[in-house]
C-alpha cells in the first residue's frame, strides 16, 4: 500500500491481558496512535564512481527523517564508518573515514552502504579517494558528445582543407595561364622587334648604297637660307634678283655703304641727324 508522507497512517494499539477491557485499546484511552510512515528512499550516486572532493559526503534521498533519527542510521564506507553530522528530509551528510580506514578488498573501491535498523539497506555506489578522472566523471553522454563534436570538427576541417587546396590549385592554374600568355606575348614582341629591325637595317643599307653611289644632296647657302626664311614662296620679291629696279637699288646701297665707310661723311651725317 502507498503511504502519503504528509498524512501518516494512524494505528491503534492495546494489550490482550486476562480479558481486561481497558487495556485492549490504549490508543483510544490515551488519545494516542502509532503513526506509520513510508520507508525512506536513498538515491544512488549519479556517477558510476563518486570522487571524494571535500571533507563531507552528501547522500540525497526522500523522506529521510520522517520516522528515524541520526542514531537510527548507519553509513558504512568499505571497512569504515561515515560519521553522520546532519539528517534532513532530503539529504544525509556525513564525514567519511580516512582512505586507509575505508580500504576494502573490492578492486573498484570502497562501497557506500546505508543501513537503517536491521531490515533496511541501501547500496549507494562506489566512493573513490583518488583524483577525479574528468572523462569518467562526465559520464557516457558527455563523452559521446565530445566524440561527436570532435568528429564534426574533423569533418569541417577536412572540408576547409579540400576547399583551400581547390582554391590554391585554381589560383596556380590561373597564374600558370597568365605566365604562358606573357611568354607568348614576349615571344611575339621579340619576333616583331626582330622583323622591324631587319626591315630598318635593309632600309639603312639601301640608303647607304644610294648615298655612296650618288652622294649626299645639298643646296647652296643662298637657296637653303631662302627656303628656310621663305618656305613655299618660289616667286617672293626678295628672290627676284634680276629685276632692273632691284639692280638700281642694290647699286645705290653699295654707294651708300662706301660713304658710310668715310669718316668725314659719317661725322657730318650724324651731326645733321642730331640737328634735326
Amino acid at each position: 500500500k502507498v503511504f502519503d508522507p504528509e498524512n501518516p497512517m494512524l494505528l491503534e494499539y492495546g494489550f490482550l491481558m486476562d480479558n481486561v477491557l481497558r487495556v485492549q485499546n490504549l490508543s483510544k484511552t490515551h488519545n494516542n496512535h502509532f503513526e506509520l510512515y513510508p520507508n525512506p528512499e536513498y538515491y544512488t550516486f549519479e556517477e558510476r564512481v563518486k570522487y571524494f572532493k571535500s571533507e563531507y559526503l552528501t547522500i540525497n534521498g526522500r523522506n529521510l527523517d520522517r520516522a528515524c533519527k541520526e542514531s537510527d542510521v548507519e553509513v558504512k564506507i568499505g571497512n569504515g564508518y561515515c560519521n553522520i553530522t546532519s539528517l534532513s528530509r532530503q539529504q544525509l551528510t556525513c564525514r567519511p573515514p580516512t582512505e586507509a580506514a575505508a580500504a576494502s578488498d573490492s578492486p573498484s573501491g570502497p562501497e557506500v552502504i546505508v543501513r537503517i535498523g536491521s531490515s533496511l539497506e541501501y547500496r549507494i555506489g562506489i566512493l573513490s579517494y583518488e583524483s577525479s578522472n574528468i572523462i569518467m566523471d562526465w559520464g557516457d553522454n558527455v563523452v559521446f558528445g565530445v566524440i561527436a563534436g570532435s568528429f564534426v570538427f574533423l569533418v569541417i576541417f577536412v572540408a576547409l582543407l579540400v576547399a583551400y587546396r581547390k582554391k590554391t590549385s585554381e589560383s596556380n592554374r590561373v597564374l600558370r595561364n597568365m605566365q604562358e600568355q606573357m611568354d607568348i606575348l614576349e615571344l611575339r614582341v621579340a619576333a616583331e622587334c626582330k622583323e622591324a629591325f631587319a626591315e630598318l637595317q635593309t632600309e639603312m643599307t639601301d640608303l647607304t648604297g644610294d648615298l655612296t653611289s650618288g652622294g649626299i644632296p645639298f643646296l647652296d647657302y643662298r637657296s637653303y637660307a631662302m627656303k628656310i626664311l621663305f618656305p613655299n614662296h618660289e616667286d617672293h620679291i626678295v628672290l627676284q634678283w634680276e629685276r632692273p629696279e632691284l639692280l638700281r637699288k642694290e647699286k645705290g646701297l653699295r654707294l651708300f655703304a662706301q660713304l658710310i665707310m668715310n669718316k668725314t661723311f659719317l661725322l657730318l651725317f650724324i651731326r645733321t641727324l642730331e640737328s634735326n
